[in-house]
């Protein structure tokens, strides 16, 4: 069964960050953007049960697909809004082994705004 899959946006007339990633990535890149482009086709179809190594748990709430692609690692952090809606909250190239603080501030960040959405 399918999940369906959104992109956090900061207001309804602004592109989401994470389709100006995937873009602006393109631009340098197209195999790698047609790579984390099949991964969110994958994610769709499979949600959670697409497993390590291309998902894993990164918090309580937060999620990250993981892309590699050559020497270079592309994460999407994500997190699953009700059954089977999972939002794309932020993307980013992973150059370290942890997860940069900044990143995950920003994955937090639009995850409260998300939550808070939810609740009203």
């Amino acid at each position: 069964m399918n999940w369906k899959v959104s992109y956090y946006k900061e207001k309804i007339s602004q592109p989401s960050p994470v389709e100006e990633f995937i873009n602006d990535l393109g631009k340098e890149n197209k195999k790698a953007q047609v790579k984390i482009l099949r991964s969110l086709v994958l994610l769709a179809e499979y949600g959670l049960d697409l497993g390590f190594p291309y998902i894993s748990n990164v918090a309580n709430k937060l999620w990250e697909l993981r892309v590699p692609f050559g020497n270079n690692h592309y994460r999407i952090l994500f997190t699953i809004a009700s059954k089977r809606i999972i939002i794309l909250l932020h993307a980013f190239t992973k150059k370290t082994g942890k997860i940069p603080d900044r990143e995950l501030k920003i994955a937090y960040q639009r995850l409260s705004v998300v939550s808070k959405e939810r609740r009203s």
